[in-house]
């Protein structure tokens, strides 16, 4: 059961992130205050759904802010990446091996985002109680049980 709450809990930090990561790939910078903003709104208000004290939300804040510091760093990456790419390709001949260590370079920084959204969520976790990861978990349930009914029509 702990397995089944950690995965869903982790499931809902994906599901944010993802929309931090949509964010930061943004080309405009209020398009990423926007997504900022939402997603923090999503967070505060599963934060009220499952009454958390305000050390749980010290903690919710924190992590959510790591997060967005770590997606931050990443975007001023991604610039640098598409350059070495583009130079690549402009080049007579292609070098598969130098594309190939640019793919592997965007893995190993892509793993180091997750890994830091992991332990971010094992943060929030822990921080949380039995009954409120409970709670979350229902809560997201049916949210993505409602979500997927009205992509189905």
């Amino acid at each position: 059961m702990k397995k089944g709450i950690l995965i869903a809990a982790g499931a809902l930090t994906v599901a944010l992130v993802a929309g931090a990561a949509y964010a930061a790939m943004g080309r405009h910078g209020h398009g990423v205050k926007m997504m900022e903003n939402m997603i923090s709104n999503r967070v505060e208000d599963a934060a009220d759904f499952i009454e958390a004290t305000p050390q749980q939300r010290e903690v919710i804040e924190s992590a959510k802010q790591e997060v967005f510091k770590t997606l931050e760093a990443g975007a001023a990456n991604r610039q640098a990446h598409a350059g070495e790419v583009l130079s690549l390709l402009s080049q007579d001949s292609v070098d598969a091996s130098q594309l190939n260590a640019l793919v592997d370079q965007k893995a190993d920084q892509m793993r180091a985002v997750g890994h830091t959204i992991v332990a971010q969520v094992v943060r929030v976790h822990d921080a949380l109680t039995k009954d409120q990861r409970a709670k979350l978990i229902d809560h997201l349930k049916k949210k993505h049980a409602r979500a997927l009914q009205m992509h189905n029509e």
